[in-house]
């Protein structure tokens, strides 16, 4: 299957319409129908009119090519060992019916003749060299394209040289001719969270279609649509192909009236709510590995360290904003930026990352949106507390629903805690002078090693101040909400802001009734340096 034979060119820039509607892939069958990866779902799929069915391909322990996701036969089939350990016999007998795992040969069979085509994902080579040679050998008349990790794609080459590959794409840059030259791809396969329209741009120049992954809600859907996509991976085929029947007759102009503040704000509210809950169990259950700015193991460096849990979660986060808003700017701590409108996400996925490395149990998910550089929503997790402090603009700040609210009555530093984090040029020096003059008022000053919850305790009445040295909306943006919401005031050198400081510049929170003398010894610590 060759994908640019049918390849769309996507909606007009003036979203009049489509002029030809992108072709829909369906993951692993029809999931929401029947049994993943098995011959039920693939024959739902094919008759609900998917032009590709995507399949996951790995093998027995005798060398027979079957369809599986996961890498042991637990989750689907109650049974802990990994497939590659157990025979084609011993696997034909679990499940029960059709629903029982299939042999890569039978569903060429089943697909032969058929309008879909099948586009087989491979993890691993040697399971990569066990279904190239299933497909070779093959006497039905089947469509086959293949996608997976560069190493899957190089293995799949020389065994097929005339292989219909689709290149996995997990990068908010565009892809580059050094990128793309040399594969023989046809098809770049795009996580959601990472399509751009330079993305498209840069694939279609190249030659290549572009196939976005996995699209389920409708608004993603006809963002992806106007967005030039050639083809849409998704769990639910039939609503994705009543949503582009739908642009279709209707054509693909955005709504005339945009939705209000007031309106985004209390849904994004509820999504950041569901989110900072699902990030709270998935690092704390989430075995930690450390990698590099690569994404490939690495050795303890002393600058701040990445692990598979900060990408992991900033792609969890991406994905469910994507899913609801997917118009809206993004920037994350991991991945960078994406376009968007007027409203932008900052995430950072593990404030305290060394902290989480070395067993620490003080680390927060930062997750704040904003609307023209204003600070709209905020929610900072803390995943070993199992707390949500979560802010709205205008609406106050709670913790488990308990509002947060910081009275005005005067505080004296004597007997306090301030929380500092160090950073940048000169931060010591400065960070040395302040806990000096803290303490002869009789002030503490604690450094934990995660500036999001050094704001946020503030917020929650757990401290009488906080200072960072250099303001960062990823980091910061929520924490900062928080404050402004309970009640609290943030400074800067100049004084009080009412929203955001500017990026780099140092900035203060604190209680309002110690406010003025915190302030005082603070900047005087930061004309120090």
């Amino acid at each position: 299957m060759t994908t640019l034979d049918q390849a769309t060119v996507g909606p007009d820039r003036d979203g009049r319409g489509a002029r030809t509607l992108p072709r829909l892939v369906a993951r692993r069958g029809a999931p929401r129908v029947r049994r993943e990866d098995t011959l039920p779902a693939i024959a739902v799929a094919e008759a609900l009119g998917a032009d590709v069915v995507e399949v996951d391909v790995r093998r027995t322990a005798d060398g027979v090519a079957v369809l599986l996701h996961d890498e042991t036969l637990g989750r689907l089939w109650g049974d802990p060992r990994r497939v590659a350990d157990v025979p084609w016999c011993d696997v034909a007998r679990l499940g029960n019916g059709l629903d029982r795992i299939p042999r890569l040969d039978a569903v060429l069979e089943r697909l032969d003749g058929c309008r879909s085509g099948l586009l087989l994902r491979v993890e691993d080579p040697a399971d990569a060299l066990v279904a190239t040679r299933t497909v070779a050998a093959s006497t039905w008349d089947t469509a086959v394209a293949w996608t997976g990790t560069p190493e899957v794609l190089a293995t799949v080459r020389p065994a097929l040289p005339d292989a219909d590959t689709w290149l996995p794409w997990e990068s908010l840059a565009a892809p580059t001719a050094d990128d793309t030259e040399g594969l023989g791809s046809t098809t770049l396969l795009v996580d959601d969270v990472f399509l751009t329209p330079d993305t498209v741009r840069a694939a279609h120049e190249a030659g290549m279609a572009v196939a976005v992954r996995t699209v389920d809600e409708p608004e993603p859907v006809r963002w992806a649509a106007r967005l030039g996509a050639d083809l849409i991976a998704t769990d639910d085929v039939a609503s994705a192909r009543a949503v582009l029947a739908g642009g279709e007759r209707d054509g693909w102009a955005r709504p005339d009236r945009e939705p209000s503040e007031e309106e985004v704000a209390t849904r994004a509210q509820a999504l950041a709510h569901r989110i900072a809950h699902e990030v709270i169990a998935f690092t704390r259950e989430h075995p930690v590995g450390r990698v590099s700015s690569g994404g490939v193991p690495a050795a303890p460096v002393p600058a701040a360290p990445v692990t598979d849990v900060d990408r992991a979660v900033e792609r969890l986060v991406r994905a469910r904003v994507r899913a609801a808003f997917p118009t809206h700017g993004f920037t994350g701590e991991e991945y960078g930026d994406a376009p968007g409108d007027r409203y932008r996400w900052y995430l950072d996925p593990v404030d305290g990352t060394t902290n989480l490395v070395n067993g620490l149990p003080w680390t927060a998910m930062s997750l704040c949106l904003t609307r023209g550089g204003r600070p709209v929503v905020g929610v900072v997790a803390d995943p070993w507390r199992g707390e949500v402090l979560e802010a709205r603009r205008g609406r106050g700040a709670v913790v488990r629903d308990v509002p947060l609210r910081l009275d005005d009555a005067p505080r004296a530093l004597a007997g306090a805690v301030v929380g500092a984090e160090s950073g940048g040029p000169g931060a010591w020096a400065a960070l040395g002078a302040l806990a000096e003059a803290l303490a002869d008022r009789s002030c503490a000053v604690r450094v934990m090693g995660s500036s999001t919850l050094t704001i946020a305790q503030v917020a929650a009445g757990r401290g009488i101040g906080g200072c960072v040295p250099a303001f960062d909306p990823v980091d910061h943006g929520a924490a900062v909400l928080l404050v402004l919401e309970a009640g609290g005031v943030v400074l800067t050198r100049a004084g009080s802001v009412d929203g955001f400081p500017r990026v780099g510049e140092p900035f203060l929170v604190a209680h309002p009734g110690a406010a003025d003398e915190l302030h005082a010894v603070w900047t005087s610590a930061l004309g120090s340096r």
